[in-house]
């Protein structure tokens, strides 16, 4: 049995009415007679009046909120770096991140250096981060949050628009506040691209080298819930139960993937996604059947429990067939939402996509594939699914 470390960090609240519990959260943070806070927002939620909601809650109860959503589908490091002067000018006691994983990251890393005097490049390029943290909540409300529990901050590099992840110490969340309802506003093909997203680093940190009794526990349930959810969202497209199963099996991947590591797809698709105009969950749908495929050659046996834990009859089944059958379960549900198959879709240009293979594999946790990849391997996984 491989070692293992475990430790339950942050604080979660998953529920329907979390978000209720954000002002007295926020008043415990902040420190008594310190009742302010900046609040980093996605500004696709002011459509949905989820910001305003958000603020009503903090402000009825005292709390003085400055907002910033300067946040842009392509922002990168340069966006953390103003968040992170307008903590320092404020001097926030608190700091709030409300939306998407590149939202919760430039939250995370006003946070984590907005008592220092290091700017987020000097930490991307390595420099040690010596300065004591801002409290920090996240509200994640994408339907996952992967890196939940791990002190880290990922963001594209605002100089080459390479993705980075950096681990730095004491980074993750004070607490999170997991609210199904915060979703309610993404369209039924949208929540379903964000499942498959979840599926992914589900699937690879169930194969991955890193993984653990423990991890498995967890990242089988959550494979369970997130199938189920997303036979829900194509059944009925605005059924909420489906989306509160889907957090269900988010919240499990994001513990089993603390416990392990993603893979090749989520790497992939994090650099591709970091240097071009495409949506991560678009790009993660594509990969996750070529990254099972590859993971078979390796960890047969646990891709073929995939199968059984979507749902399928492998009761007379060999492994390779169960395997099979768990990438065809996930091919046929692609096919029924109608989602691009091949990254060519997108108008990608293939040549330039060497650069994003170079940038997934100098990702840390590639370092946990179940089979060791250079980057003419990583490549050649990219142009499979081209």
């Amino acid at each position: 049995m491989p070692d293992f470390s475990f430790s339950v960090r942050p604080r979660v609240w998953i529920g329907s009415d979390a978000l209720l519990r954000l002002p007295l959260l926020a008043g415990e943070l902040a420190g008594e007679g310190r009742a302010r806070c900046m609040l980093v927002v996605d500004p696709l939620l002011y459509e949905s009046k989820t910001v305003e909601r958000v603020r009503s809650l903090l402000e009825e109860r005292g709390i003085q909120v400055l907002v910033f959503d300067e946040v842009t589908d392509r922002a990168t490091s340069r966006a953390a770096d103003d968040a992170l002067r307008l903590a320092r000018g404020s001097r926030s006691p608190l700091v709030i991140a409300l939306g998407g994983l590149k939202t919760l990251m430039i939250g995370r890393a006003a946070a984590a250096l907005a008592q220092g005097d290091q700017d987020v490049d000097a930490v991307i390029d390595g420099a040690e981060v010596k300065c004591g943290r801002v409290p920090l909540i996240e509200i994640p409300t994408s339907l996952r949050h992967p890196f939940l529990t791990q002190d880290c901050i990922l963001l594209p590099d605002g100089r080459d628009r390479r993705i980075r992840l950096v681990r730095v110490p004491g980074s993750a969340p004070s607490a999170a506040l997991i609210d199904p309802g915060l979703s309610a506003s993404l369209s039924p093909k949208l929540s379903a691209s964000c499942i498959i997203d979840g599926l992914l680093g589900t699937v690879e940190a169930y194969v991955s080298s890193k993984s653990s009794f423990m991890s498995d526990i967890l990242l089988e349930k959550a494979a369970t819930s997130l199938a189920s959810a997303l036979n829900g969202l194509i059944a009925r497209p605005d059924d909420p139960a489906a989306r509160a199963e889907g957090w269900k099996g988010s919240f499990l991947s994001t513990l089993g993937q603390g416990m392990s590591a993603p893979g090749l797809g989520t790497a992939v698709a994090l650099a591709i996604n970091a240097r071009w105009p495409v949506p991560k969950a678009a790009i993660a749908a594509i990969l996750l059947p070529y990254s099972m495929e590859v993971a078979s050659k390796s960890r047969l046996e646990k891709v073929a429990a995939l199968a059984a834990l979507f749902g399928e009859d492998v009761s007379e089944s060999s492994p390779q067939e169960a395997a099979a059958k768990s990438v065809e379960w996930l091919r046929t549900r692609l096919g029924l939402l109608k989602v691009p198959s091949r990254l060519k879709d997108f108008d990608l240009v293939l040549d330039r996509l060497v650069e994003s293979a170079r940038d997934a594999r100098e990702l840390d946790f590639m370092n946990y594939l179940p089979r060791a990849a250079s980057v003419d391997d990583v490549f050649d996984f990219v142009k499979t699914a081209f």
